[in-house]
């Protein structure tokens, strides 16, 4: 699972008005976006019951604040591509949300929505608690650590599975606490996000491949700058800090290793000593950050190359001004000195009029906020700059009906991990000779016998990925679980089987069931290779048994 905290965007919309947008968003998506469809819908702590009784309820408590600008918050919890929440399950959700968080008894709307490949849950919930009249800060202000502790408590409750990075889990005693990481040097989230949309390594991940070992090995700042310029880099310092050149692009040094930092370097390595660089700039080449999908990525390269370079300089006009604003900041103290009352009778002057600080503080405030105003002024009129856009690699393949292309990348990480024969669909035996409901049957007894620990919401997937293993066709395997998922779980009104089925047929069918194919294949072969060793060595043992000895004398 993952969740995340919606922000709510800078409009000129009352405040009433967005949160009754988001309350008839949340419960009724289709009005607004018809391939919007929702599952599941509640409301918790109204005294009415009605849909747009309640609206009215969340707004007018909302708006009777004036300390928060905006007291409801938006959440939301997704559930992966193979599992699909009951009501029940979603119910709970929201409890142990609402428990955790401190918000108990406060407003909430939630809707289980299922118009993409993962189902999610929208909360709204109104921070302003409608007895005391306070608004309550979710988690004593950390809410985002409050959902990732959710997040954990619903995975161990309820079985769905954990992402790879999870940030707590539940221990044997039943109590959440900190998953341990190990330290990793990766880059930071913004170019992970860079590298997942365009499949391009990021300036950041250059820097730490390429200069890593030789910033943390060099001995002197000479040494340091030879080593960074054959390997394409530059090393310069700016203000109080310093930045790493890769080409064009400029990277904190920070970024790239904590210890990289100018004042920790120069603890090491002495005063900074710049180095003698070319003034002709090294062009860095796109390098992909994944082997999966590697001619696609080329083509996907020379079809979305920016034919004008990016423009790195300022415009002059706004150079001009930063320069006259950075004079007045540092005349200031002189040019008030001059406005300052002479001393009264009878005390000495100075030699020299000292400005006093509060007078400075207040002149430097407005000062600040004048050259601000400025620079947006400027701004406007000089037009927002044109940076050219690109298309997200994922999207180009969806777009040229490369689908299974598509899902590979999405899925890039957990393909990397397998040996390169088995990232592709791997070929099932087509022998149908059985009854697809008996063959259901058959495979879910002998799934619970080995699993039968194992959560009801993985159970028909994992019955299709055996079915799969033994060559029924999807439709075939979407027909059984239509027909027997019902049997046996309790009675839900409000489920769509038929849709059900569909999802979890395609998680089997799709490039989650070939990596579930792959790393069975893996394991089997694997257990094939312990087994020839035992083998082996039983023979080997048996050989030396049945040699004939000699009794020494």
């Amino acid at each position: 699972m993952i969740a995340k905290k919606i922000k709510f965007k800078s409009t000129t919309k009352p405040k009433a008005r967005q949160i009754a947008d988001l309350v008839d968003y949340i419960r009724h998506p289709h009005d607004k976006n018809p391939e919007e469809k929702i599952e599941h819908a509640g409301g918790l702590n109204f005294l009415t019951g009605m849909h747009n009784s309640q609206k009215k309820e969340m707004t007018s408590l909302a708006t009777e604040t004036v300390y928060s600008k905006m007291p409801v918050s938006h959440y939301v919890f997704s559930w992966r591509e193979h599992e699909q929440p009951t009501a029940e399950q979603v119910d709970e959700l929201v409890d142990i949300f609402l428990q955790e968080m401190g918000l108990e008894g406060c407003q909430t709307v939630y809707g289980l929505h299922y118009n993409t490949e993962n189902y999610h849950v929208h909360i709204a919930v109104n921070r302003m608690h409608p007895v005391t009249m306070k608004v309550i800060d979710p988690h004593n202000g950390f809410d985002i650590e409050g959902i990732h502790k959710v997040l954990a408590l619903m995975e161990h409750r309820q079985g769905w599975a954990s992402e790879a990075n999870t940030r707590y889990v539940v221990n044997d005693a039943g109590a959440v606490v900190r998953r341990p990481r190990p330290a990793v040097i990766k880059p930071k989230q913004p170019a992970l996000d860079f590298e997942t949309a365009t499949g391009e390594k990021s300036a950041q991940r250059i820097a730490q491949e390429r200069g890593h070992a030789i910033i943390q090995n060099a001995q002197t700042w000479p040494e340091l700058h030879e080593k960074l310029v054959a390997a394409g880099l530059r090393f310069e310092q700016k203000g109080s800090g310093a930045i790493i050149f890769v080409g064009e692009i400029a990277v904190k040094a920070s970024s790239v290793d904590r210890a990289f930092s100018l004042g920790k370097l120069c603890k090491r390595l002495g005063d900074f000593v710049p180095g003698d660089y070319l003034k002709e700039k090294v062009k860095i080449e796109p390098e992909p950050v994944s082997s999966i999908n590697l001619e696609e990525w080329k083509q996907y390269q020379a079809a979305t190359a920016p034919t004008v370079p990016r423009m790195v300089l300022e415009d002059p006009s706004m150079g001009l001004l930063k320069a006259r604003q950075r004079s007045e900041r540092e005349s200031l103290a002189s040019r008030l000195r001059q406005h300052l009352p002479h001393p009264p009778l009878g005390v000495p002057p100075g030699p020299v009029r000292t400005c006093p600080r509060c007078i400075l503080n207040i002149a430097r405030h407005f000062q600040k906020l004048q050259h601000k105003e400025e620079r947006r002024q400027l701004r406007r009129k000089m037009g927002k700059r044109q940076r050219p856009a690109y298309q997200r690699f994922e999207d180009w393949l969806r777009n040229r009906d490369l689908g299974y292309q598509a899902d590979q990348w999405r899925y890039r990480k957990a393909l990397e991990a397998l040996p390169p024969a088995l990232r592709e669909a791997p070929a099932l035996p087509t022998d149908q000779r059985y009854d697809p409901v008996k063959a259901y049957a058959a495979h879910k007894q002998a799934i619970l016998e080995g699993k039968p620990d194992l959560a009801v919401s993985h159970l028909d997937v994992y019955i299709a990925l055996h079915m799969r293993k033994k060559g029924f066709t999807r439709q075939a395997v979407l027909e059984a679980i239509c027909q027997c998922a019902q049997e046996g779980q309790p009675a839900q009104p409000e489920r769509n089987w038929r849709r059900y089925a569909e999802r979890a047929t395609a998680c089997a069918f799709g490039i989650a069931g070939d990596m579930v194919l792959a790393r069975v294949a893996v394991a089997i072969e694997k257990e094939q290779q312990e087994q020839g060793k035992r083998d082996e060595e039983a023979r080997l043992g048996e050989a030396v048994r049945e040699a004939p000895r000699q009794r020494m004398r």
